[in-house]
């Protein structure tokens, strides 16, 4: 299981996912909802969620967050559930 800290941002309506404290080298845009940011490696630091208005199949993806074990099985099924949700 991956460890990870939310932190949610009550005034923005956003939140982010960190899952380690290693530099940022870059961000990607995943989704109209979500950014994910990259170390030097291509490994995920953290996810950015822009808002927390979605559609229900988007939050309801947060849920394999315990059940997934390797960070770029997360994004592709996190992009893929974003996609879905925004009907692309």
């Amino acid at each position: 299981m991956t460890d990870y800290v939310m932190t949610l941002d009550s005034a923005s309506n956003a939140a982010y996912i960190t899952f380690t404290d290693c530099d940022v080298d870059k961000s990607v845009e995943a989704s109209d909802y979500a950014n994910v940011d990259l170390d030097k490696n291509g490994k995920i630091v953290g996810i950015e969620f822009l808002t927390l208005d979605v559609p229900d199949d988007l939050v309801n993806s947060l849920i394999l967050f315990d059940e997934l074990k390797d960070e770029s099985e997360l994004l592709n099924k996190l992009i893929e559930t974003s996609r879905a949700a925004a009907g692309h």
